[in-house]
């Protein structure tokens, strides 16, 4: 079902015609750039079926309802969906039980600061003698003392509609805290009673909403960051999540091309810096830990981890973000000698500036960092050339071999939304907004509901969901292919199935190298045997599905799939047997 608002031709008006609480509320939304509203629907839902119903003839301008038979989905669908175009998308769940369901892709959103207006319905407040009381047995057994604790530590405000008397300001609020840096969800519970309530004559107070302008850094810390870069040897800025923004990736490239600073994708969740750009220094901040004397976190929550490999101590260390300390994570303790309050983006004009002045006079010491940096970009990308052509060959399928066929495979603007099996050293990007992966919070199911949502967005891209037989899984795959065939998006998944979680056994020869697990495979608790024949789902939605084991078919069966995609405008899974 795909419950579309009508075209409305009529001048822009700040009054409506509404009948309730929730035409008005949706009016609201779309007049403020919400695009779709991803609702999984419940007994609270009957004031939107409601309104929907009405569209005919009240003509008025709703945002696209997108039904989704999951919440994971929904909120998976709209993080993808703002994830590309940068703005945020409306969710509504069933009460407190949908809520819960959501948790986990909400947890995603909040770490990647994904602005998302998440709403619930809330039980019935009442249990007779009002429109919209409870007239359901799961009136009384779904209604909670406090059903905003269920997220309240992971979204940025939380809220009750209480009447619809101030509706246009307690959503307008919502937007605005949503969106204000560091950007994040919201939630807002509304009960039935109130979104039923009557309402007429909406006025819109304001046409727009005044947005809070991004942090921007403090000079003196700019003339302080500037200095340290024209002392250094080898600087390194390390964007783990700067490319959230890619507006950033061309002054930043200029930047550290002029001055002879590496730029490296510590932890890649998207596309910061081209993949041939001299100054890209790699992905694996650990292997270039003993070259570092000055390392500059962009956004960076996990700029490495500590049991593995640390800066040396002499290095200096910079952290820079819109909350650089990340004052939502409970304990983390990276070592800083400065932390710079400011989005990188405001940061990075500034900082040219100010490195004019530190460098004047002093273009030998900036030749040789250039130098020294380029050296580092070459040897990274002929370490990856030579690792993809080892691949080939091999009696087994492995991920490495995935991935160089990944490489060649793919139209340079395609979108790759990964939750697995990626690998950046190997899977060049020379676009923004073409890579994007799991946050920190490691929700289990979000790339393929993701993948759908940036295939709304951009409709003329391929967009490929990269994920493993365990992610898949977690994602629903049924709700998910529904989804698709029902919103008409064509995409590509490419399953790694290797039958078993392989974090799960990673982590625990991690922790006992020779431990009793590591004599097994797959590890206790970890096997996820009989694998099903995972193409059979999307088939069952229309769509295009096939089994890989050859090595050598793999090639021809990717581009197999991104044909079906492409030319047949459907949805396609590989479902490639792996190492």
């Amino acid at each position: 079902m795909n419950t579309h608002a009508r075209d409305v031709t009529r001048e822009r008006s700040n009054s409506y015609s509404v009948e309730t609480v929730t035409e008005a509320m949706l009016v609201l939304l779309k007049r403020r750039g919400v695009d779709y509203l991803y609702i999984n629907s419940g007994t609270d839902s009957a004031p939107l079926v409601e309104a929907y119903a009405r569209l005919g003839e009240s003509r008025l301008d709703f945002p696209t309802a997108v039904v989704s038979p999951h919440e994971n989905l929904a909120v998976g669908m709209a993080h993808g969906y703002t994830m590309i175009t940068g703005k945020p998308q409306a969710v509504m769940v069933h009460v407190s039980v949908g809520t819960a369901n959501a948790v986990c892709a909400l947890m995603n959103a909040a770490r990647e600061n994904i602005p998302i207006i998440f709403t619930a319905g809330r039980t019935p407040l009442f249990e007779k003698g009002k429109h919209g009381s409870r007239n359901g047995y799961i009136h009384w057994g779904q209604e909670m003392y406090d059903q905003a604790g269920m997220v309240r530590e992971i979204v940025k405000w939380d809220y009750e509609l209480r009447d619809g008397i101030n509706v246009e300001q307690v959503i307008d609020r919502a937007i605005s805290i949503s969106t204000s840096e560091p950007r994040g969800p919201i939630y807002l519970t509304m009960p039935r009673e109130i979104l039923a309530q009557k309402y007429t004559d909406l006025h819109i107070e304001q046409d727009d909403i005044s947005g809070v302008t991004e942090p921007a850094p403090d000079p003196v810390a700019v003339d302080a960051l500037a200095q340290a870069i024209a002392q250094a040897k080898c600087p390194v800025f390390a964007s783990v999540a700067a490319g959230r923004n890619p507006d950033v990736a061309a002054p930043l490239g200029a930047l550290a091309e002029k001055f002879g600073i590496g730029v490296a994708e510590a932890g890649a969740r998207y596309v910061t810096l081209p993949s041939s750009h001299p100054m890209h220094v790699g992905y694996n901040l650990q292997n270039l830990f003993p070259e570092i004397d000055l390392l500059v976190v962009l956004e960076g929550d996990v700029p490495w981890i500590p049991a593995v490999g640390e800066p040396k101590s002499t290095t200096k260390i910079v952290h820079v973000g819109v909350d650089p300390l990340f004052s939502d994570i409970p304990i983390r303790s990276f070592r800083a000698d400065r932390s710079i309050l400011s989005s990188v983006g405001k940061l990075l004009g500034p900082l040219s500036a100010a490195l004019e002045r530190a460098t004047a006079g002093k273009d030998a010491e900036t030749q040789a960092r250039k130098a020294h940096i380029r050296k580092l970009s070459d040897a990274r990308r002929a370490r990856a050339a030579e690792t993809r052509e080892k691949a080939k060959g091999g009696a087994r399928i492995t991920k490495t071999w995935m991935n160089a066929c990944l490489n060649e495979a793919k139209p340079k603007d395609a979108i790759i939304v990964n939750e697995y099996w990626v690998q950046r050293e190997l899977v060049d990007f020379e676009q923004t907004g073409t890579y994007f992966s799991l946050g920190s919070a490691g929700g289990l199911g979000w790339a393929l509901p993701a993948a759908l949502g940036a295939a709304q967005a951009s409709p003329d891209r391929l967009v490929i969901a990269t994920v493993g037989d365990g992610a898949y899984m977690f994602a629903n795959p049924t709700a998910c292919h529904l989804a698709a065939a029902a919103q008409e998006l064509p995409h590509l998944t490419i399953l790694c199935n290797n039958g078993h979680w392989g974090a799960v056994e990673g982590a625990a020869r991690g922790l006992n190298p020779t431990g009793h697990a590591s004599k097994h495979h797959p590890a206790p608790l970890s096997d996820l045997s009989p694998s099903p024949a995972f193409e059979k789902y999307v088939e069952a939605s229309g769509g295009y599905g096939e089994i890989v084991t050859d090595p050598a078919d793999l090639p021809n069966a990717i581009k197999r799939a991104i044909k079906v995609v492409q030319t047949e405008r459907r949805q396609a899974l590989l479902n490639v047997i792996c190492e």
